[in-house]
């Protein structure tokens, strides 16, 4: 994916994009009822009279403004309680959500058409023709906007629910692990060993959101060099961590273009960052846990859901068709992996048994269906079961701790 691919897909998931899309399409709308004067004939056989039309979009103007703003306020409602029941990492998902925003989206839009319309029959711009396409779209505005309340009534019972809040972490999850399944190295050749080189750093401070290994590979090839990438996105770059080495040392301008390769923000992105999934998941457990919360129930479902999206995944370096010859990029650690997934939860769960025994199964599910992960799992498991011993007192607990324990040693 290019730089401007990724800029462009951020701007889609933003929260005013779809309104501001409706909102814009409803204005190309009246204005297309005011064209069609100069192509349609001014006698018609059937005529809306304006002051029907303009009933019409005056009762809807009217009821739109105070659905929008109640629509926008369950919205703010939702990812307040999703902050504090979840994690505040998990709320651009929420405000990415398609669904809601195209409920939103017909609302805002049904409105702005209403006004502009209103003003526009006041005005006296419309012929014949002009008002009864006005009353065509308006009578299609109205059903869009009786569906839009009916979706809507079903999606504000589930927004900012933990569970619905762990489904699309767990969605926006999978599909970055997904996206990196044939590419895990995003076409690049895979880094083996320490990397080598002259390290070139950026003076920015964030977390690498993307980089576009096409654009670095013109300029490999211009400068003819090899790259290799020591920031995958999630990383933290800083002037004391290298984005990336080169084989030879180049010129300020070249440095210069090839930091530009990198998008640098304040925080971590879904989209390319799979570990970043693990982390809120894991955070969402760990909230629960906290002894203001005290819902191991939801830990267990965490649980259930790292073990579902770590299955059947595969790490550690590929043998896939290099596009970018020049550019190698380090391969996804599964002992980092499951450090994200289970390490905090562990920390955290120690005292409770049901989430000890919880993870003990599903990190033995882990070693059993994939071979890859046996030495990771059993390692993560063995280091449960050591912080379990130290928070745990009743002899029965430790002795099912032991029990569950036995593939780990």
């Amino acid at each position: 994916m290019s730089q401007i691919a990724f800029e462009l897909r951020q701007i889609l998931h933003r929260m005013w994009f779809l309104p501001a899309a409706f909102s814009l399409l409803a204005v190309i709308t009246v204005l297309i009822a005011y064209l069609l004067a100069g192509f349609a004939p001014e006698e018609l056989p059937f005529t809306m009279p304006s002051n029907g039309v303009e009933a019409i979009l005056t009762i809807l103007a009217s009821s739109l403004l105070t659905v929008s703003v109640f629509a926008l306020s369950t919205i703010v409602a939702a990812l307040a309680s999703a902050s504090v029941s979840t994690t505040p990492r998990a709320v651009p998902l929420i405000v990415g959500d398609r669904s809601a925003q195209t409920s939103i989206s017909v609302f805002i839009g049904a409105f702005l058409f209403s006004i502009v319309g209103i003003i526009g029959l006041n005005a006296g711009v419309y012929s014949q023709a002009g008002r009864l396409f006005l009353f065509g779209v308006t009578l299609l505005v109205v059903l869009l906007v009786i569906m839009a309340l009916i979706r809507w009534i079903g999606q504000i019972s589930a927004i900012g629910r933990v569970s619905q809040t762990i489904d699309k972490v767990e969605h926006a999850t999978v599909q970055a692990f997904d996206l990196l399944a044939d590419k895990p190295h995003f076409g690049c050749r895979p880094l083996k060993g320490a990397p080598k080189g002259h390290a070139i750093t950026t003076a920015s401070l964030g977390y690498v959101q993307h980089f576009d290994a096409s654009r670095l590979q013109r300029l490999a090839e211009e400068h003819d060099v090899t790259i290799a990438v020591n920031a995958r996105p999630g990383a933290f770059a800083s002037p004391n961590r290298p984005l990336m080495l080169v084989s030879r040392e180049l010129e300020d301008e070249a440095v210069s273009a090839l930091v530009d390769c990198f998008t640098i923000g304040g925080s971590r992105t879904f989209e390319s960052d799979p570990r970043f999934g693990l982390v809120v998941l894991s955070e969402i457990a760990s909230r629960a846990l906290s002894t203001g919360v005290n819902d191991s129930g939801t830990a267990i479902d965490v649980l259930g859901t790292l073990v579902r999206i770590l299955h059947h995944r595969r790490f550690g370096p590929s043998a896939e068709d290099a596009h970018y010859d020049r550019i190698y990029v380090e391969p996804i650690d599964p002992v980092d992996v499951f450090e994200d997934a289970f390490r905090p939860i562990a920390r955290d769960g120690a005292g409770t048994i049901e989430v000890v025994l919880r993870m003990l199964v599903g990190l033995r599910t882990l070693a059993a269906g994939n071979p890859a992960l046996t030495p990771v799992a059993a390692a993560t498991a063995r280091d449960v079961t050591e912080r379990a011993r130290l928070a745990l007192t009743a002899p029965s607990d430790l002795l099912a701790l032991e029990q569950a324990a036995t593939f780990a040693h």
